[in-house]
């Protein structure tokens, strides 16, 4: 492991290098305190001077899995809520799987990802305002098909892409990686609220992220027809990682830039859904769930409980993925 550091210990994090300022800690923890505490940030090491991704430690709790009843117009896939307890607490990155970290995975594995053996993945197409199939697209490219920066979320990657790269760290690293269940995922998002949206009930409350913002312009000048209004957040498509103020319990952009997947299976509703917050799995499901905003969503993709169902091999220029650690 690297540098184990609760939050708020900014001595602590210049000495660890870290890429990027952060925002204000989400929660502090005790400094002296021992082991894997909940806050507590710190990386697997992978070679000798070689590190995974940034993780925090997301504590155990119990939640509502689901649209709250303040959310009137939730679909019925988002009903009924239902109570949740995860008994351990969990290590999660703190940002969306990054191009450079991708990069490391496949320069090591050899591996070939689901958009290089099929041919191409689908891109945004500025004229007309549409995700399209292009050809030769992969995950070294951006939302457009031009190449990607490093710090961008990597995008472009089916869900086994996102398994196989679980399964590499988890052999680097001899610790368990994997995709989060769709209720470790939410819990982490909401971190101990119970409102519409993470920031609050009401869409005006609306803290920074990379979503759909009137006020951020397509290169050719146009504008999104979903547009929020009076928002802009300084990008009109992917931003690099970490750019916004962290979510409650210090993770970053789970509120928009990608879609993420988890690991369970799509079911219509969580009518007999587990309350033991482990995945939802069905032998040979052809459908995951995604989970999150994007950088083009607007309002309604932005609630706590939102989801949607994806097909297992579909890639594009909005979806990526975060991992699970298990202590």
């Amino acid at each position: 492991m690297k540098c184990l550091i609760p939050l708020g210990m900014v001595l602590a994090l210049a000495a660890c290098k870290a890429r990027d300022p952060l925002p204000a800690p989400a929660m502090a923890v005790k400094s002296g305190t021992e082991g894997l505490q909940p806050g507590h940030i710190f990386s697997d090491r992978l070679a000798r001077a070689d590190y995974g991704p940034e993780l925090i430690v997301i504590p155990a709790g119990r939640f509502e899995l689901g649209a709250v009843g303040k959310d009137r117009n939730a679909p019925a896939s988002e009903k009924p809520a239902h109570a949740v307890e995860l008994q351990r607490p969990f290590a999660m990155t703190r940002a969306e799987i990054t191009v450079d970290e991708f990069a490391a995975f496949i320069a090591s594995s050899g591996y070939r990802s689901l958009a290089e053996r099929t041919g191409g993945s689908e891109i945004f197409d500025l004229a007309s305002g549409r995700l399209i199939r292009a050809e030769g697209v992969n995950w070294r490219l951006d939302h457009i098909g031009k190449p990607a920066r490093g710090d961008y979320p990597v995008v472009h990657v089916a869900y086994a892409d996102a398994f196989a790269y679980a399964a590499w760290l988890s052999r680097r690293t001899g610790r368990h990686y994997r995709l989060p269940s769709e209720a470790e995922w939410e819990y982490a998002l909401r971190a101990g609220t119970d409102t519409v949206f993470p920031w609050g009930n009401k869409p005006k409350q609306l803290d920074k992220g990379n979503l759909t913002g009137n006020g951020d312009l397509f290169p050719n000048g146009r504008n999104w027809r979903n547009a929020i209004t009076g928002y802009s957040d300084g990008y009109w498509a992917l931003a690099p990682v970490r750019r916004y103020s962290s979510e409650g319990w210090g993770t970053f952009d789970m509120l928009g830039n990608v879609s993420e997947w988890v690991e369970d299976c799509w079911h219509e509703n969580y009518r007999r859904a587990p309350a033991s917050g482990e995945a939802w799995v069905n032998e040979g499901c052809t459908h995951r769930v995604i989970r999150g905003s994007a950088w083009l969503s607007s309002m309604e993709q932005s609630r706590s409980s939102f989801r949607m169902a994806m097909p297992a091999e579909r890639t594009n220029a909005r979806l990526g993925f975060r991992l699970v650690r298990e202590l």
